[in-house]
């Protein structure tokens, strides 16, 4: 049995305002430990919760501090912001991609899987195929500058797969993660010294506020690059909308299971409320008895006029390679 933890770098404020559903991931990945990652009060948060022994606190600084990232940043933006600090809140987005990549150190397995606090999933999932490869799951976002800045991060890097790597999680093999710092690192046409500093310098300052970096296209593409047997590639269908038309507070095990024919993860996002009309229509249970959630999503997006679109690949099966 592959054994590993999950690791998820969030704020105080999002573990209370989902800290009820976290349980269900002990439950559809029952091999390892849950481990919030983030600041003190993150920590005072997870203790209070008392999820039970399984559930832990890391601090965000043992893995990388935060000043130390936010120095580099507000040095390589210091002109065009005119020796103004950068927002903490730009620097905190690069900066929860680098810690992903620094838990490979600390991680006491051969995996530990990172997952998106706003996501929680709907059933229990594999994250091994039957003849023990890892899964990569697969989605279908694309934004260019992720690949501007990962071709000058090790040479030969670029985009292999039609679809993305981006799917609310990631099960990361440590000394793979490892050899991509250290070939990072070893770049002599990079400037820095440890890979995350070399990756803020390789964008260029204008571009920064342009989400010019991910972590998992980028393991992902690396993967392909330098091992592209071990894992395997696997579509993955998330219902991204979850806030917009389930309650956090009162989504049950019904809607769950209801979610979980259909659905590997749910996500309820900061930022979404329950739009008017979408309350008592997926959470009904007489309009789950006819309709599947993906028929229900299917029809909802047929009407939608913008975001994230949910799409299957030919019977159901991950569409690639890039052609």
């Amino acid at each position: 049995m592959n054994n590993f933890d999950i690791y998820i770098i969030i704020t105080a404020a999002d573990f209370v305002r989902l800290k009820r559903l976290y349980p269900r991931l002990l439950t559809a990945f029952p091999s390892g430990d849950l481990v919030f990652v983030g600041s003190e009060d993150v920590g005072r948060c997870v203790r209070d919760a008392a999820l039970g022994e399984k559930v832990r606190f890391l601090p965000e600084d043992e893995l990388l501090p935060f000043n130390d990232v936010w120095a580099v940043m507000n040095d390589h933006l210091r002109e065009l912001l005119g020796g103004e600090d950068a927002p903490r809140r730009s620097v905190g987005w690069y900066y929860q991609q680098f810690l992903k990549y620094r838990l490979a150190d600390f991680s006491g397995n051969e995996y530990y899987m990172v997952w998106d606090g706003d996501t929680i999933p709907c059933r229990v999932v594999n994250m091994f195929s039957e003849d023990g490869h890892p899964y990569l799951d697969c989605k279908n976002e694309y934004h260019e500058e992720y690949f501007v800045t990962m071709k000058k991060l090790v040479p030969g890097l670029q985009k292999f797969i039609r679809s993305s790597f981006i799917s609310e999680h990631m099960l990361f093999h440590c000394d793979s993660v490892r050899k991509l710092t250290a070939r990072i690192e070893a770049n002599p046409e990079l400037k820095g010294t440890s890979f995350w500093e070399r990756i803020l310098l390789a964008i260029e300052p204008e571009r920064i506020h342009k989400s010019a970096f991910s972590e998992f296209e980028t393991y992902g593409c690396f993967m392909a690059l330098t091992s592209p047997s071990h894992y395997r590639l696997r579509e993955w269908h998330s219902f991204r909308i979850g806030g917009t038309v389930f309650d956090p507070n009162t989504i049950c095990d019904r809607d769950f299971d209801w979610l979980g024919k259909d659905f590997d993860a749910i996500s309820f996002e900061k930022n979404h409320s329950i739009q008017e009309g979408n309350g008592g229509l997926f959470d009904n249970p007489e309009y789950q008895s006819k309709l599947s959630a993906r028929q229900m999503l299917q029809i909802a997006q047929e009407v939608s006029t913008g975001g994230y679109i949910e799409s299957w690949g030919p019977n159901g099966k991950l569409h690639d390679p890039l052609d």
